[in-house]
């Protein structure tokens, strides 16, 4: 088997731990109620909803792209991708009002993080535009990893996995 084989391999692997880490995000009973800590969002209900809204789609694109990118369905890839990037529910449904309220009211780290992850849903899409599968994997793994920062630090109440004490840095 040569470079190509095991590469396609490897990638597959990685796909199907994302797929697993996904499904265990987004099970039911992992979201217990904790008080709320002091990076929590503080939004009204209706925005809230939105954003809730978002994150379920955010979450259903990202179980659709992990069989995309194991099927190697670039064109699937490349839509998704431009769909996350885009945003499904806020840029369609907020209100000027509920725009103003997100703007005044989110974190500038909030933003922040928020602007990487649309970057990271581009350039995923632009590695599949390419036809790189490892860079694929690659982009569509920081684009987890901007999903795992932001809930660590803004929905620990949701995601109480991320809201454990910190363990000790051990260098890597």
């Amino acid at each position: 088997m040569g470079p190509k084989t095991t590469g396609r391999s490897c990638a597959g692997k990685i796909v199907i731990g994302v797929a697993g880490a996904l499904w265990l995000i987004g099970a039911p009973g992992l979201a217990r109620a904790a008080p709320p800590g002091p990076d929590a969002l503080h939004l009204s209900r209706d925005v809230a909803a939105l954003l809730q809204a978002e994150m379920r789609e955010i979450a259903g694109a990202s179980q659709a792209l992990v069989l995309a990118i194991a099927s190697g369905d670039w064109e699937a890839i490349e839509h998704i991708s431009e769909r996350i990037r885009a945003s499904y529910v806020m840029e369609r449904e907020l209100s000027a009002p509920q725009r103003e309220e997100l703007e005044a009211g989110l974190p500038d780290h909030f933003k922040t993080l928020d602007g990487e992850f649309h970057l990271r849903a581009e350039k995923l899409g632009s590695a599949a535009a390419a036809r790189d599968a490892e860079l694929v994997v690659f982009q569509f793994s920081r684009l987890l990893e901007s999903c795992t920062v932001c809930h660590g630090r803004y929905a620990g109440d949701r995601f109480p996995g991320f809201s454990s004490p910190r363990r000790e840095h051990h260098g890597h």
